[in-house]
């Protein structure tokens, strides 16, 4: 199992990092790892299900930095006069923060964009984050999925110039996307809606389908995030994965709060992760790096000028 470092020397836009160029012949959302030991390539043999492969993590991270971090931006935001051409960013919020940390952790620890179809390990292509948009705030209204991408070399402004649009258009919609063909399906008989549903995991799993079900599908991302932080729990919940689809990672993101002794803010979170696409020590390094970027939000400020190839 080797990653490979390329930089922005490789790539046609020299502003980015280089990005591996999709290949003739490979599945739509990513390409086969080769560099696996003969163990591993087995695993998906011996856990058939992401259900019964689910690995659960849950753990206080300390983000006292997070909190000045984002006071400071948007201090600085609010002293500024000329914004960006791309649109105003009206404010830094701890849901910009928290997906910006998860697409650079997955861009610097590329095995967590890993999936598994059809008894193989596949690298995913982009990072793709999928969460879930309430219009309001209460338990009759309206929701939807969302799917957004994002470059491997994504700081926290590329971030929200993505996610802005990307909420707004499904909070001014009268309905999502698919509602009206999820709800001319649910029409037909109970075996075709079976039927149509078999024929798109099938799809899945050979990694062939038409572009408005890929594009509809929130099952198919890098990662499920859920930020519950306006909830003010006092435990954060453990989501499971989905044996459809190909999410390997289900983040769900508590409350920040104050410590106990009050020196300094912290957040609870749970992770539920596909044990097959890497090893245990992978994913508990890739925690420690998480609060590495808690601890220096600033990082976020600037591109990643290299990102790591999974081979």
């Amino acid at each position: 199992m080797t990653e490979k470092t390329n930089n922005s020397n490789d790539s046609k836009d020299e502003s980015r990092a280089y990005k591996r160029e999709k290949q003739k012949g490979e599945r739509w959302d990513g390409y086969l790892v080769k560099n696996l030991n003969s163990y591993q390539k087995l695993v998906p043999y011996l856990m058939k299900t992401r259900t019964g492969s689910s690995n659960y993590f849950r753990d206080k991270f300390d983000v006292t930095n997070v909190v000045k971090y984002l006071e400071d931006k948007n201090k600085e935001l609010n002293n500024r006069k000329d914004l960006s051409d791309d649109g105003e960013i009206e404010k830094y919020t701890y849901n910009h923060f928290f997906m910006t940390a998860m697409t650079r952790l997955i861009a610097l620890r590329p095995h967590l964009n890993r999936f598994v179809a059809g008894k193989k390990i596949y690298q995913r292509h982009n990072i793709e984050i999928s969460y879930v948009i309430k219009k309001e705030f209460s338990d009759h209204a309206e929701q939807s999925l969302t799917i957004s991408k994002f470059e491997r070399d994504s700081n926290i402004e590329d971030v929200i110039k993505v996610l802005t649009p990307d909420i707004k258009g499904v909070r001014d919609s009268s309905d999502d996307d698919h509602g009206d063909f999820l709800g001319t399906l649910l029409k037909l008989p109970r075996f075709i809606v079976s039927f149509i549903v078999m024929f798109m995991d099938f799809c899945i799993v050979i990694g062939r389908a038409p572009k408005f079900l890929r594009e509809m599908d929130a099952m198919q991302c890098s990662v499920f995030v859920t930020n519950l932080g306006g909830f003010d729990l006092n435990t954060t919940p453990v989501h499971h994965l989905y044996d459809r689809g190909t999410i390997s990672i289900f983040v769900m993101i508590g409350t920040v709060t104050k410590k106990e002794d009050d020196e300094g803010y912290e957040v609870e979170i749970a992770v539920t992760m596909d044990e097959r696409i890497t090893n245990g020590f992978y994913y508990l390094n890739s925690f420690k790096l998480l609060q590495e970027i808690f601890n220096n939000p600033e990082q976020l400020d600037e591109r990643l000028k290299e990102v790591p190839i999974d081979e």
